[in-house]
Order: structure tokens, then sequence, then C-alpha cells
């Protein structure tokens, strides 16, 4: 089973069909891969009508924290179903050897990632750097300090017990759509997992899922163990950024 690139409501799994010879931490355009959609209980294009009509609404509402807390979530929850459109496309693109194709939808997968985490900046319950401050102002020394805040990072990633290969299997358990925690974390994952997938199919070799899960296991360990801050005010219009992503994915 594939690895997950981004928080639940992004996440695609795929499973190899087991008659393949290759190792269980490589798979090639060749095997028969098997993607499992993630359940949806409605209409992906019922939820893009209900957003516009709820952005019809902002020039009346846009002063409600509790409308513009909405509208994001709302938001991020359209563009993070799209994202799983185009992670599917990409993979039938790898799947047909096709590079150009493979390498448009990976930017676009990648784009969204940028795009929702603008979007969530623009509101305050939305933002890893409260979540890390918080922890940190419960210590009582620098010892303390590094480990709490080491502890907090870690939680919302890859949890513990990873080794070299294998993550944790609480690994994105408590997973969550910040701003922050989105570009800093999610897009490098992304990132390097179709960095690979692209080597793959240039150099016609099968992809190798144990080099790609050293190489991100290896960036999480190290963004864990990190002390950047991030922002703990939102920056940015909700409504207006709201409306400038639905016309450029939707139009």
């Amino acid at each position: 089973m594939a690895e997950k690139l981004l928080p639940k409501a992004l996440r695609i799994r795929c499973k190899c069909s087991s008659d393949h010879t290759d190792t269980k931490d490589s798979f090639s355009a060749k095997q028969a891969l098997i993607y499992l959609k993630a359940h949806l209980w409605y209409s992906t294009q019922d939820v893009v009508n209900a957003l516009r009509l709820f952005l019809d609404a902002g020039s009346d509402l846009a002063g409600s924290l509790t409308y513009r807390y909405d509208l994001v979530d709302l938001t991020r929850q359209v563009l993070s179903k799209l994202a799983n459109q185009v992670y599917l496309d990409a993979i039938s693109a790898f799947q047909d050897k096709d590079v150009n194709a493979l390498s448009s939808q990976s930017r676009k997968f990648q784009q969204l990632i940028k795009d929702i985490d603008k979007l969530l900046a623009a509101d305050d319950n939305f933002l890893l750097g409260p979540w890390l401050e918080s922890a940190k102002k419960l210590a009582l020394n620098p010892s303390e300090l590094r480990l709490y805040e080491w502890n907090a990072r870690t939680q919302v990633t890859m949890w513990f017990y990873t080794t070299k290969s294998n993550q944790s299997k609480l690994h994105d358990y408590a997973n969550k759509f910040w701003s922050g925690l989105l570009e800093a974390y999610y897009l490098p994952r992304a990132s390097t997992y179709f960095s690979h997938l692209l080597r793959s199919l240039k150099e016609n070799k099968s992809f190798k899922m144990d080099d790609w899960r050293q190489e991100w296991i290896a960036y999480s360990n190290k963004w864990q163990a990190g002390t950047e801050t991030y922002p703990v005010k939102a920056r940015g219009d909700a409504l207006a950024i709201s409306k400038a992503l639905v016309e450029k994915y939707f139009g």
C-alpha cells in the first residue's frame, strides 16, 4: 500500500497486484495497480456548487467570524477533493509512461498544496503556529522547551517508533489541515514522491518505494527536530482568496 501524501481528505491508497515479481518496495508501470478512491458521502460537484452559493453571501457576511471559518473550511474541502483527482491522473500518466503528463499533474498537485496553505493562513483557526507556541509555553527550562516542541511536531506528523525505511503505524494519525504544516511538511513529501516517480519513468526503472520512504522519513525526522517558527495570526482576506481559487480551478 502506497503512503499518503497529504492529510486525510487528500489521501489516496493503492494496492499492487500479487502476481508481479518485483520486491514489495517497488512497483512498475506494467503492474496492475488498483487505486482505492476515498469514499465520498456526497457529490463533489454539489460541494462546488454549494461553495459558489456560499461565496455569493460574502458581501453580507464577510464580517462574521463563523462565516469566514466555514468559508475557509468549505473551500479547503473542495480543493482537497480536486487534489484527489489530480493525484489519480498523475498515477494514470505514470502507468501510461507519459512523462509530460505526469510532470504536469505533479506540478498541479503541488500548486494545490501551496494554494490550500495560503487559504488556511487567512483564518486563525487553521494555523500551525499557535499549536507549537502553546506547547513551548508549558516549558520551565530550555530542555523542556525542546522536548515539548518536538512532541507537538511529532504528534501531528510521523509520531514515533520509525526506522530508516518504515514509518510509524500511527503516522498521520493526528494530521491537521493547518497553514505552515502543508507547505513545510506535506509539500516536500509530495515533491519527493513525484520526483521519484518521474525519475523511474525517465530511467525506465521500477519505482523504488523503499528509497522514497527513506528520503521522506529522514525529512520528517529533521522537521520534527526543527525550531523554525510559524505565524500565530492570520494574514490575507479569506473571501478574496477563496474567490480567486474557485475562479482559478473551476472557472
